[in-house]
């Protein structure tokens, strides 16, 4: 019986201007643009492709783990492609601009609007700080590229800022596109359940941080409390305090409302742009924390302080020790969530 090769499909994103092209070419595989991310967009993207590899390249509004689930899905449906069997995700390479990556992470612009809705995100709204991290944190492989167009103090701190939110990542460094890794490395056997549990974030939080500061001022500061947020406190101490214990550039974790005792909500912030929202963990579950398990990723971030102006936004003792009913009447300044909550 003859069976079919199997076809190894990489990932490559990245900002507009930051060289993904220039990267995909360099690799030698098959390079194709991906206009959408759903499994027909990657299914036909890829229909026809004799070799043995494919690197496509995902629009920087597009999430890549979305493209990952739908290639799956592809591999999956005999009715979109009849050699399904063959598919495998391979490596997810993102390419990061060393001249505009610092401002980038610091802007609250949006990132360019997809050709294509993006299946886990209605509305536009994500930043292009949002897109870096995601690129950073979603990634086997990052290329920090145009290392010609900037200093070399700014090239180390991407590096040590890349091994902070992605230990496990391979960082390579290029100039116009071209780097001296060649082929690409071999993917892992199930690649996707290896980068789900790549973000720092969640390896700091398991206590298998790699890497909590760097020699130039980056580092990571988890923060843990049993007791849940005063809704009004939190929200002041992210109007006027955050920016008073360093320069928080990524924080991520889950966290507790008060004023929303049995949602368990997922902090997630990007540069200078914050999100919460509800989880689907049950207020009760075994894994889920009754308070605050919060990783800060930024440069010259002073622990203690941040702590501290944290510590304040809690609930003190005496209110912490009162009956939760009573924590619902308090002042919640945060948009409502949209789930129902016994």
């Amino acid at each position: 019986m003859i069976t079919s090769p199997s076809l190894t499909v990489n990932l490559v994103s990245g900002l507009a201007g930051a060289g993904k092209s220039s990267i995909a070419r360099a690799s030698g595989t098959t390079s194709i643009r991906l206009a959408g991310s759903d499994r027909s967009a990657v299914s036909n993207a890829i229909a026809g492709i004799t070799r043995t590899e494919v690197m496509l390249e995902i629009h920087p509004s597009i999430v890549p783990i979305e493209v990952a689930m739908s290639v799956i899905a592809a591999g999956g449906d005999r009715a979109l492609r009849p050699d399904a069997e063959v598919l495998r995700i391979g490596n997810f390479v993102s390419v990061l601009d060393a001249s505009t990556f610092w401002a980038g992470i610091r802007s609250d612009a949006l990132a360019p609007i997809p050709p294509v809705s993006c299946v886990t995100h209605g509305e536009h709204d994500r930043t292009i700080a949002d897109a870096l991290v995601e690129q950073i944190e979603w990634a086997s492989v990052v290329v920090i590229n145009k290392t010609d167009l900037a200093t070399a103090a700014d090239c180390a701190d991407l590096r040590d800022f890349v091994r902070l939110l992605n230990p496990s990542s391979h960082v390579v460094f290029a100039r116009h596109g071209r780097t001296s890794v060649k082929p690409w490395f071999p993917p892992r056997e199930n690649m996707l359940a290896w980068l789900q549990q790549s973000p720092g974030w969640i390896r700091q939080l398991n206590g298998e941080g790699l890497l909590t500061s760097s020699g130039i001022g980056l580092g990571c500061v988890v923060y843990r409390d049993p007791r849940p947020f005063h809704p009004g406190r939190l929200a002041k101490f992210l109007s006027d305090k955050a920016a008073k214990s360093g320069e928080i550039l990524r924080s991520r974790g889950l966290f507790r409302l008060a004023s929303r005792p049995h949602v368990v909500g997922s902090w997630n912030s990007a540069g200078p742009t914050i999100g919460f929202e509800p989880t689907s963990m049950g207020s009760h579950d075994p894994e889920s924390p009754w308070g605050q398990e919060i990783a800060f990723f930024g440069k010259n971030l002073d622990g203690i302080k941040l702590t501290a102006n944290l510590d304040a936004c809690l609930l003190t003792n005496r209110e912490f020790i009162g009956d939760p009913s009573e924590w619902k009447s308090l002042a919640d300044p945060f948009p409502a969530w949209d789930l129902d909550v016994d």
